[in-house]
């Protein structure tokens, strides 16, 4: 398409192709640098490397089971392991694995406010 000239610039082929413009200039630069075996090469950066052990899933299991001493988050699921285990793990890879595997919800009520007259919320529940 660029050698009919129907096209003054790559930017308004791009726009024509529906792809960004540094897209298109990368993809010219690699033609260019690598020609079409490598244009036509699919990399997808490899095999993902599992960062949660077989080990490591069965200590979440029985911890998320353990109905006496619970997380009380997922920021407290990561600390413990760093304590008890000495094992670091993201935070965000930590909480995507126990929601996708375990459909946890680690949720923590909101702190109650020093000023609560309990008495006061009885005779209120006792009168609605």
């Amino acid at each position: 398409m660029t050698k009919t000239k129907k096209f003054r610039t790559r930017v308004e082929l791009a726009k024509y192709l529906g792809v960004d413009p540094t897209i298109f200039y990368q993809w010219t630069e690699n033609y260019r640098n690598f020609g079409l075996d490598k244009m036509l090469e699919i990399s997808n950066g490899g095999k993902r490397r599992e960062v949660i052990t077989p080990a490591i899933h069965k200590i979440l299991e029985e911890k998320l089971n353990d109905s006496e001493n619970p997380f009380l988050g997922y920021k407290d699921a990561q600390l413990w392991f760093i304590e008890e285990h000495g094992i670091e793990l993201n935070y965000h890879t930590l909480r995507s694995y126990m929601k996708r595997e375990f459909n946890s919800k680690l949720k923590m009520p909101r702190k109650s406010h020093y000023r609560k007259d309990e008495q006061a919320i009885e005779a209120f529940k006792k009168t609605s």
